[in-house]
């Protein structure tokens, strides 16, 4: 095996600074990722967690090194290589299916918004990562947060047989747990950057929706879905987002970004809990969180936030998170994907979800959990002038609920507000509103937990303030043994 001078979990700065000692080349270090990607992914526990090499990454990473060479770094990302989860598409060798077997031959012509953020700014697309297929559980009851019919299933790396490793960002999370590369890009509709990240004890920041460009992004649902990094520490998080972050001329939820909305790194403060009022969130644990929440390991998390000078905010509860509020998926899906097919470039083959349907009951033998989920999205009109989607879209607002997670950051003028694991997922993807999540240990058998922190509209920078001072003040995180 490649045995680098570098730890395993070797930081972008780490690598950079190894650059500069010529210690390290971006040749080298894509060798490296691809080393372990053999004899861990592909083989030994089989983690699944990768789907597709870049067959050109190698060559990329020597050109960036003649470049560097040349001129030094051209980017905050020189030479790092990323894995992207499959529904972001790349108009290079690598297809984007969105883990669907039905579009396994499909390649893009063009990189999604972020992918050419990612390009310029020097890194290295080392492949595609597995994920739950098109991004949500599409079959019954009891199928796994991450199986695909075209990648199989991700395991856990911190437990491949025994612990959920989350979805839909499934490869992602398990190949960054798994130092396959530096960094990934996953992508959240309610719950799917958090989940992952929380289950595989790393940072991972979901963005306002908005703040980064769905362009290119196969969707799930047009009002929840968004793009976000997923990496072992906040400071990687942090350098990740200030990359892909940003107004897109093709996308119009990014047209209203806030000029404050840049240089996240500038907010990497050791002492950023100081003086921050922060909720603790006491209601109930949705159902499918549970078993994931550590209430000791919780507690003492608490009692950091305490010992930083921060101002807690006891017994916060937010009705929403116990409620049985139906998903727009059911009725967005179907819209989603028709408006992909329409647009694609090159054409996938298929016009319209019916037709791509009908491959699912033609390859049903793919499909060991079924695919129930994705059929209820044939009872819907394709248009959403109907009243059902519009009293649900405001519901999800929530802005008429003083109960509402907006309301009571305001009401208690908290700066955010803290959730064991990831319990308040579901409330803050309908609001659209930014959390970041980060390690705060490990339960008894092993398993990661993590705290989430949720915050206002487009302030991910006082979230990584929060999320960076904890961190440095626990090191709680692991790598998987």
């Amino acid at each position: 095996m490649i045995a680098p001078y570098w730890h395993e979990e070797t930081t972008i700065q780490e690598i950079h600074t190894a650059f500069r000692q010529g210690q390290l080349t971006s040749q080298k270090l894509v060798m490296y990722y691809l080393e372990r990607i053999a004899l861990y992914d592909q083989d030994g526990p089989s983690i699944n967690a990768v789907l597709d090499i870049n067959p050109d990454a190698i060559a990329i990473a020597k050109g960036l090194d003649v470049q560097y060479a040349q001129s030094g770094l051209v980017g905050p990302l020189h030479g790092i290589p990323v894995l992207l989860k499959d529904n972001i598409q790349t108009g290079d060798a690598l297809s984007t299916s969105a883990g669907a077997y039905a579009l396994k031959d499909w390649k893009a012509d063009e990189d999604a918004a972020l992918v050419k953020k990612l390009r310029s700014a020097g890194a290295v697309i080392l492949g595609k990562a597995n994920m739950t297929e098109l991004a949500h559980r599409i079959g019954r009851e009891g199928m796994p947060n991450s199986f695909s019919s075209r990648g199989g299933l991700v395991l856990n790396p911190y437990g491949p047989h025994e612990f959920d490793v989350g979805g839909s960002s499934s490869g992602s999370a398990a190949a960054i747990a798994s130092n396959f590369a530096a960094v990934s890009i996953g992508t959240e509709t309610s719950g799917s950057l958090v989940n992952p990240a929380t289950r595989n004890s790393l940072v991972t920041i979901k963005p306002t929706f908005g703040l980064v460009s769905r362009e290119g992004v196969i969707p799930l649902s047009y009002s929840q879905d968004v793009a976000g990094p997923l990496a072992r520490t906040v400071e990687d998080a942090a350098i990740l987002l200030d990359v892909i972050a940003g107004r897109c001329e093709r996308d119009h939820t990014t047209h209203g970004i806030p000029s404050h909305t840049s240089n996240y790194c500038d907010h990497l403060n050791v002492d950023g809990l100081a003086r921050k009022r922060i909720g603790v969130y006491r209601g109930k644990v949705p159902d499918d969180q549970v078993e994931h929440v550590d209430q000791h390991r919780f507690e003492a998390a608490i009692d950091v936030l305490r010992k930083q000078e921060v101002e807690v905010i006891e017994d916060i509860t937010i009705p929403d998170v116990e409620k049985e509020i139906p998903s727009l998926l059911r009725y967005e899906i179907k819209h989603s994907l028709n408006t992909f097919f329409k647009r694609a470039k090159p054409s996938t083959g298929y016009a319209n979800f019916d037709e791509f349907l009908t491959t699912y009951f033609q390859h049903a033998r793919l499909q060991p959990y079924g695919f129930d989920s994705f059929i209820s999205g044939t009872d819907r009109k394709e248009e959403l002038a109907n009243s059902e989607w519009i009293m649900q879209k405001l519901l999800n607002q929530g802005l008429h609920d003083e109960h509402a997670i907006e309301n009571v950051m305001k009401n208690h003028a908290l700066d955010a507000i803290v959730f064991p694991s990831a319990a308040g997922f579901a409330v803050a993807a309908r609001a659209g509103l930014p959390s970041i999540s980060v390690p705060a240990g490990y339960k008894a058998n092993g398993q990661p937990f993590g705290i989430t922190f949720t915050g206002p509209m487009f302030e991910e920078r006082t979230l990584i303030e929060l999320a960076f001072s904890y961190e440095h003040a626990t090191q709680h995180r692991k790598k998987p043994k």
